[in-house]
């Protein structure tokens, strides 16, 4: 039996993700508030609801439509520094966001027992698919599909995602790794628990703190991390 606070606790903190992602949904969809680049829509939906609020005003911040268009008027129309490196981290947070619960599932479909099983098994799994959706998200990004574009997309996402995906994730799974033997070791952590899903909302906030020093040195050493023009510019 789990903690009693710990499990409401956990279904608190989910609801506010889901609150968080009724909010942009409702502005992208009910108020047309459309993002140019379509997979961007499913990036920031996926990041309000692990981070919640906070991630909510990074959306209006520097993800909505409105504010690219207000900095266009006032003859600002590139992103700034903390722009780019916010959806930077946002997009790729959003590939391990979507691996970590796509992989999840699919092992404790297969039986997978984090109880008794290898946790490298499970971390191998949520590495490999979010990189698997890193390459789907660049592929259908733009118009055209052509093994030329699936070449395209993999060499992008070697040379402008990998290394954020690759320190979000350790971060994610130095966390789950602490969750499973250390801070809740008698709790036998399952995707059937809301506990499981709180531990890993806690590990991709982990995640997404860990890659924003690594996006800005990036950026600050010139690696391009976005097309040389957006729709917004």
């Amino acid at each position: 039996m789990q903690p009693t606070w710990l499990v409401a606790l956990s279904w608190a903190s989910l609801a506010v993700g889901v609150v968080s992602f009724a909010v942009v949904l409702a502005d992208t969809y009910l108020r047309g508030n459309r993002q140019p680049v379509r997979v961007m829509e499913i990036v920031w939906l996926v990041t309000v609801l692990y981070i919640g609020p906070a991630a909510v005003r990074l959306y209006w911040n520097w993800g909505r439509p409105e504010a690219f268009t207000q900095r266009r008027q006032e003859d600002q129309p590139r992103r700034p520094r903390r722009g780019i490196v916010v959806t930077h981290v946002s997009r790729c947070g959003a590939h391990c966001a979507l691996g970590f619960i796509v992989a999840e599932v699919a092992l404790y479909a297969v039986r997978f027992d984090s109880a008794e099983d290898p946790l490298w098994v499970a971390y191998a799994g949520d590495y490999l698919t979010a990189v698997t959706i890193a390459v789907l998200f660049r592929y259908f990004a733009g118009p055209g599909r052509s093994l030329t574009k699936v070449w395209h997309a993999l060499s992008s996402v070697g040379r402008m995602e990998l290394l954020t995906i690759t320190v979000f994730e350790v971060a994610l799974f130095v966390w789950l790794t602490l969750a499973h033997r250390v801070v809740f070791p008698e709790l036998h952590l399952r995707p059937d628990s809301p506990t499981f899903w709180f531990a890993g909302q806690l590990g991709l906030i982990a995640g997404f703190v860990a890659a924003w020093p690594t996006a800005s040195w990036q950026l600050g050493r010139r690696l391009r991390l976005e097309p040389r023009r957006l729709p917004y510019d």
